[in-house]
């Protein structure tokens, strides 16, 4: 085995998907699959194209979009490191509701759908773990339809860049978007120039932008601003893992 498929087979071993698998469904998964790079603008699927491997993204991003009849992209989501995609390959005859392009170079580690499927099968806990990913996602998209009609253009902007900066420790910190700002203001369902009105608009709440450099001075400040009209627990929030401390609740005095 070279150093490269060590590092990936780390890397893989170490993400909620494959973690805590038995060692005999993640054996199959490693030596079934294959790294593959690609270049900004590549597409890795099509939208109607057959469902035939399982990717997940080891570095770069992929776009995921759809077009509408006058040729216009919609921008589904946006996957980053340790994202994936294409896990309706385990059904047979299932092909792609959308298209998935490179947004910026990437790296993936691709497996075959007929292995996926087969091990699938055979494996309990492999199919229980397909089937909670894609209940996930149906989960994502219902909260972003919530986050698009009760949140303010600023405090999804919030959201996203802490779920961005989720796997971040200590009080704050700076890191750079993965994609460009026009992309990530498309993915956010706004123009341009509402996104970066809304950065602006995160500065009393210790945000910071220059270029696609992004400081956050607390990351508690801003959740408690940006997450104060979304449904999901903190605890239970995709894009922020942190444990913030939270005041117990206060009994009412009970009378004797």
């Amino acid at each position: 085995m070279t150093a490269a498929e060590v590092r990936v087979g780390n890397f893989l071993k170490n993400l909620p998907f494959f973690a805590g698998l038995p060692e005999a469904d993640v054996g199959v998964l490693l030596t079934a699959g294959a790294c593959r790079s690609y270049q900004k603008n590549q597409h890795l699927f099509l939208h109607g194209d057959r469902a035939e491997k399982f990717f997940v993204v080891i570095s770069g991003c992929i776009k995921l979009y759809s077009t509408t009849e006058g040729g216009e992209e919609s921008v589904i989501a946006l996957l980053t490191k340790g994202d994936t995609v294409g896990e309706a390959s385990i059904f047979d005859g299932a092909i792609h509701p959308f298209s998935a392009s490179v947004a910026e170079n990437a790296e993936v580690y691709e497996i075959r759908a007929d292995i996926f499927k087969q091990r699938a099968k055979e494996s309990t806990e492999l199919t229980a773990r397909i089937m909670a990913l894609m209940s996930h996602e149906v989960l994502g998209m219902q909260r972003e339809k919530e986050r698009l009609a009760s949140m303010s253009a600023a405090q999804r902007v919030g959201c996203m860049l802490l779920r961005l900066s989720a796997g971040m420790i200590g009080k704050g910190g700076t890191f750079t978007l993965p994609y460009d700002k026009s992309l990530a203001a498309a993915n956010l369902g706004m123009k341009p120039e509402t996104f970066s009105r809304a950065l602006k608009e995160l500065q009393p709440y210790g945000v910071t932008a220059r270029g696609s450099e992004i400081t956050i001075e607390s990351f508690e400040h801003l959740a408690e601003y940006s997450c104060a009209h979304c449904s999901a627990m903190r605890q239970a929030c995709e894009g922020d893992k942190r444990s913030f401390p939270h005041e117990e609740p206060k009994r009412a005095n009970q009378s004797r």
